[in-house]
């Protein structure tokens, strides 16, 4: 046993002959206490299982010889490159939700990387200098390897990352054709598999039949071996077993008889039993519900996943088998319960809208609200008018409105404008001063001037009175000198808005109102 720093157990690379390096994480806060420190490596430790790529066996937790209940850091044994970026990228991720200092070391055989910070964009330089530090043909191998157990072959953008990393790890090319070579197996691609796996089950037909439950063991275990799936060999399972079937019946049919012939002697011989299809194949796990929760825990702080996370996730799809499809209805489902639906019955698409209005970006929202509206109800980008603002569907009015109430927590939105409008009596005159957007001057509360402000005198932040936002630029006639609503669009629009949402009881009016 080898001591890392104070009171850390920290054992060596033992009992695992592949390992090729460990990577040990502690929380060294001083902010900490041990409940809290337990807390960080145990998490950080089950989001690593939780990858799948980690075996539980591989990661050892660290205590103080004195205190064998919490622990002050955890140990990670790396048997293939790929997986010290991913502990790497696990930490960046929880550094940047808790800036907690931590210690972290890297044991590459003789060397030892070693890096005290609480800031994650510490770590990103790391995964270049190990591979600098690891033998070359060992990265490429594990690439090469991991690929191969993804679709039985190297697709052409698996083949040309292949290409980019032999050529910044400087390895030959004749070596590299011969890793590759190595992972694949001596057939090359999928399709030359797909003969290999059919020319075996037929002569194992050829054979005897029924087929022993041995014999399709060793097939499963064939057609694992060769990088195919379960769906794949059920393929060729029946289309060979129909066709055995058919040359078999043919061979026992009678002969047809002469007319005449005395059929009397001899005894015809029974019919062969029919033949016994191959027991069913074990079923595929279903693994759509980890699929879900990878998903969600990548885009937990963030709208959409990150580089690393994608390829992490495309690669579970195709290692989960997980039809494309199904994975973008699952990611899209996931998003909306997060982040907000982006539902339309036109086809507008929102995702811009929600992006900025997510990142708070309130102008440029503001005027994507406008393009989306014109782009469903003016083919000619005009502005809107009454008649045609009431074509909007109930289902778009609501998306534009539960994402501008979601980021701005209830203060804008038609559902906020409305609530305004409902306050001051259904005047649309008051409604467009309490809402900001004109500003009259009274003398003895009589107000004898309204003064319209200009679209750039509007206020883009969470500061501004409640119902500010959304703007109505998209019936305005212009924008230059001054933002201009006209009262009977205001009118038309909360019209449009209480059939939307019969459910939206007016709030009792404002004193001051009455």
């Amino acid at each position: 046993m080898t001591q890392a720093y104070p009171g850390a157990a920290v054992g060596a690379i033992v009992g695992a002959t592949d390992a090729i390096a460990k990577v040990v994480v502690q929380w060294v806060d001083a902010a900490l206490d041990v409940h809290d420190r337990d807390g960080e490596v145990r998490l950080l430790g089950d989001r690593l299982q939780k990858l799948g790529m980690l075996p539980a066996a591989r990661i050892t937790y660290l205590k103080e010889t004195a205190d064998t209940q919490h622990c002050l850091g955890l140990q990670v044994t790396i048997t293939e490159p790929e997986q010290i970026r991913v502990c790497l990228r696990l930490l960046y991720d929880r550094l940047l939700e808790s800036p907690l200092e931590c210690r972290l070391q890297i044991l590459l055989r003789a060397v030892r990387l070693q890096l005290q910070t609480r800031n994650g964009e510490d770590l990103l330089v790391l995964p270049n200098a190990i591979e600098t530090l690891l033998p070359a043909r060992q990265i490429f191998q594990a690439r090469a390897e991991a690929y191969a157990l993804q679709g039985g072959e190297h697709s052409p953008v698996e083949k040309t990352n292949l290409e980019l990393l032999r050529y910044r790890l400087n390895l030959p090319q004749e070596e590299a054709d011969y890793l590759i070579s190595r992972a694949l197996g001596p057939y090359l691609d999928r399709q030359a598999k797909l003969r290999k796996y059919r020319e075996v089950l037929t002569a194992e037909l050829d054979r005897g039949n029924p087929l022993s439950e041995a014999t399709w063991a060793e097939l499963r275990t064939l057609y694992q071996s060769l990088g195919l799936t379960p769906a794949d060999a059920s393929a060729i399972d029946e289309e060979n077993i129909t066709r055995f079937q058919l040359d078999t019946t043919q061979v026992q049919a009678p002969e047809p008889k002469e007319p005449g012939e005395n059929s009397g002697g001899a005894s015809e011989l029974p019919p062969t039993a029919p033949m016994a299809p191959p027991p069913p194949l074990p079923p595929l796990p279903d693994y759509s519900d980890r699929y879900r929760q990878e998903f969600a825990e990548a885009i937990a702080h963030t709208l959409y996943p990150s580089e690393f996370d994608r390829g992490r996730l495309e690669q579970a799809r195709r290692l989960w088998e997980l039809a494309p499809d199904s994975v973008q209805v699952m990611e899209q489902d996931i998003t909306a319960e997060r982040y907000g639906p982006i539902d339309s019955a036109q086809g507008v698409d929102y995702r811009r809208l929600r992006q900025l209005l997510w990142s708070g970006q309130w102008e440029m929202a503001d005027q994507e609200t406008e393009r989306l509206l014109l782009t469903a109800l003016s083919p000619d980008m005009g502005p809107l008018d009454s008649e045609t603002l009431v074509q909007l569907p109930c289902l778009d009015l609501h998306t534009l409105d539960a994402l501008w109430r979601r980021y701005s927590q209830d203060r804008f939105g038609f559902k906020a404008q409305y609530l305004v409008y409902c306050q001051v009596q259904q005047r649309a005159d008051e409604f467009l001063q309490t809402v900001a957007w004109q500003q009259g001057i009274s003398i003895a509360n009589v107000n004898v001037l309204t003064r319209r402000k200009a679209y750039r005198d509007l206020q883009f932040d969470l500061a501004a009175p409640v119902g500010h936002l959304p703007s109505w630029r998209w019936g305005c006639e212009a924008l230059e000198q001054e933002y201009a609503v006209s009262e009977g669009l205001v009118d038309a629009l909360f019209a449009h808005v209480e059939k939307c949402m019969p459910d939206l009881s007016p709030p009792p009016p404002s004193p001051l109102a009455a």
